[in-house]
């Protein structure tokens, strides 16, 4: 099998994610209208669908929906913990200048739209040891790559003893070139393949292809950690909308695309009605075929048109098409589904999280784009033992976005019952101080133990009463 070869799921997937990536970033967006008569090839109708395409109006419901979900994730800045070594990483994670923040939100953008990213780590090729000042400038530091879906081609999973292990990776990407005048560039085709050789040492190799079109390995590479031990694992995880497993998550976006491709295709039929049906047409009675020469013969018209004649009666008049409601009340009708779908995805619901994320909070509900924010922070956490493991701390790090989209109000009734829960003893304080801070009644910065020892030391209940 050919090193280009596409894992079976990656080809179910790959037109649904070029049809929610058109759609999202409103491209080749004439592809998704239908035909009008496809079996008229006469240059008539070719016209008539030229005017049909042009007059078809693209209200980019799901981008916006998209832009949305994006600003709620990232209205609160994203929290990094990192020891010292890795701070490089705020400023500069992927080595070409994007910040881990403004790298997340690539990968919050991929997730959200096709429900799949992933994220690879990778270290500079060194033959020797490295300078601090090589480290210092930025030239010698592992560095976080994202990958959208498209770019991962197939995947493989092992067992090995008792484990089920990612064994192989192969990522389609471009090798930019410099041209023999030192100008041009070229993007040559290339793939990586990251592997597990005999299911125990991190390997790479570089392909692409030779003159006869055929693929060949042009590089070969066993990374090593800053101790120079070899890998065990490839540093390497899926992100997902469910979680971050190699299963291929069904992309929530999918239905609402799918809805504004039937918006795009009612408004080209829209427009196209009212330019065909919404323009008055003079009309005369009464006259013969003697009166339509001379009114030829003289351009007769009323305004820009021309006068229409019809037989009987002797009158003059103007009349317009009636309104067709159809067409317009089923755009309407896919605009609330679609603010409806994506509304929902930010609304608790019973979106279950892995047993990781679950820990200490198994009576919330989350939302799918709070699931989504939890699977990005848990990739990247992920990421940040194994930058770390190439530039030798052992300290623990972490990177968090957002979760809490929901901004909940103070009912009354509900904080008196709280009140009255925590007065009794029925509440425990922590909860309390948390369903404080839900509500913004208590600073959300500020920590819970803090809130929790001045209530224990102030000699009253957290209510203020004796």
């Amino acid at each position: 099998m050919a090193i280009d070869a596409q894992h079976p799921k990656f080809e179910e997937y790959y037109p649904t994610w070029k049809k929610i990536d058109d759609i999202t970033r409103m491209k080749n967006l004439g592809d998704y209208l239908i035909r009008l008569n496809p079996n008229d090839k006469s240059v008539e109708n070719k016209d008539r669908n030229e005017q049909y395409k042009k007059r078809a109006i693209f209200y980019a419901i799901a981008q916006q929906t998209v832009v949305g979900h994006l600003g709620l994730m990232f209205a609160k800045p994203p929290k990094l913990e990192v020891p010292t070594t890795l701070e490089y990483l705020e400023d500069n994670a992927d080595g070409a200048g994007n910040s881990i923040y403004q790298q997340a939100q690539g990968v919050a953008d991929d997730v959200d739209r096709f429900s799949r990213a992933a994220l690879v780590v990778s270290y500079p090729r060194t033959e020797g040891p490295v300078s601090r000042q090589e480290i210092q400038e930025g030239r010698m530091v592992a560095t976080i790559q994202r990958l959208p879906p498209t770019s991962v081609i197939n995947w493989r999973m092992t067992q090995i003893g008792a484990k089920v292990v990612l064994s192989l990776v192969v990522i389609y990407e471009q090798d930019e070139q410099i041209g023999d005048d030192g100008y041009s560039v070229k993007n040559v085709p290339q793939i990586r393949e990251m592997y597990l050789d005999e299911g125990m040492i991190y390997r790479e190799r570089i392909w692409q292809k030779d003159k006869d079109d055929e693929w060949v390995v042009i590089d070969e590479y066993t990374p090593t950690d800053a101790q120079g031990s070899t890998w065990n694992e490839i540093p390497f995880t899926f992100v997902g909308s469910e979680n971050n497993d190699p299963a291929v998550d069904s992309p929530n976006m999918w239905p609402l695309v799918e809805l504004n491709i039937g918006h795009y295709r009612n408004s080209a039929d829209f427009e196209d009605n009212v330019w065909y049906c919404g323009q008055a047409q003079p009309w005369m009675s009464g006259i013969t075929q003697s009166h339509l020469d001379l009114m030829k013969a003289n351009n007769m018209y009323v305004g820009s048109r021309n006068v229409l004649g019809v037989p009987s009666g002797e009158a003059f008049g103007i009349e317009a098409a009636p309104e067709n409601p159809l067409v317009k009340q089923a755009m309407m009708d896919k605009v609330d589904l679609m603010i409806q779908l994506g509304a929902r995805m930010i609304q608790p619901g019973s979106a279950a999280k892995t047993a990781e994320q679950s820990a200490g909070e198994r009576e919330v509900q989350h939302s799918t784009l709070s699931l989504i924010a939890a699977n990005i922070s848990d990739a990247y956490t992920k990421a940040l033992g194994w930058v770390g493991k190439y530039m030798g701390t052992t300290e623990e790090a972490y990177f968090t976005i957002n979760q809490d989209f929901v901004d909940p109000k103070a009912d009354a009734q509900e904080l008196q019952a709280i009140m009255a829960g925590v007065i009794q003893g029925n509440m425990p304080i922590g909860d309390y101080v948390r369903y404080m801070k839900r509500r913004n009644l208590f600073d959300p910065e500020k920590p819970d133990e803090e809130y929790l020892e001045e209530i224990d030391t102030s000699g009253v209940s957290p209510l203020g009463f004796e």
